[in-house]
């Protein structure tokens, strides 16, 4: 995946670059009109997983990454052979490069088989949740062997809230450890957040 996303891109940066050139942009702004073009794709579609996430609004990243995309291929085409073939040529490395960063995004943060094993174990709480011990202590997570194998990911979870601005609740907790393809009762969910503010500074 590196190799091909690493070689398409070049690609397709310099079919950018050469246009740009030719057409009026002189040195680095070629150079700066690729990167900015190329790139926005990226930018827009971890944009989209953010709001997907979130629960807001697609349309302005998903304006975004159509513009940017329609733009990318005009630019690997415009100087092509006139044929379907000598655009399709033109082409793949633009369709290459999007489509590798397609997958690694889709990748990236997703939960391995062995979490989603320890995940399903969360949907039955057990009785000690929520309870205080007879000393009048909650029990420790540590004898909890479902709360410690979701610790990582509701870890993440809590940081990914931070940086989106929301605060961390049973909700919304519950909600992006959903969305990361967990199966987690809110019982669980409870124990995690109280779990995770006592870990907290």
């Amino acid at each position: 995946m590196l190799a091909i996303g690493s070689a398409a891109g070049a690609a397709s940066f310099t079919h950018v670059h050469n246009v740009a050139a030719s057409h009026g942009q002189p040195g680095w702004l070629a150079w700066a009109d690729a990167i900015v073009l190329e790139l926005m794709s990226i930018a827009s579609g971890l944009e989209m997983r953010r709001r997907k996430r979130a629960g807001t609004s697609l349309v302005f990243p998903s304006l975004v990454l159509g513009f940017a995309v329609a733009l990318s291929l005009m630019a690997q085409v415009v100087e092509a052979e006139p044929s379907a073939i000598g655009w399709i040529a033109a082409a793949v490395p633009a369709l290459g490069f999007l489509v590798m960063v397609k997958i690694a995004l889709g990748r990236a943060g997703a939960p391995s088989a062995a979490d989603r094993v320890e995940a399903v174990r969360t949907v039955r709480p057990s009785a000690g949740d929520g309870k205080r011990t007879a000393q009048g202590r909650k029990p420790s997570t540590r004898s909890n062997p479902d709360i410690q194998a979701l610790l990582p990911a509701a870890r993440r979870a809590s940081q990914e809230l931070a940086a989106d601005g929301q605060r961390l609740t049973r909700e919304t907790l519950a909600e992006r450890l959903r969305a990361d393809g967990y199966t987690v009762a809110n019982a669980r969910v409870s124990t995690l957040v109280r779990t995770l503010k006592t870990e907290a500074p």
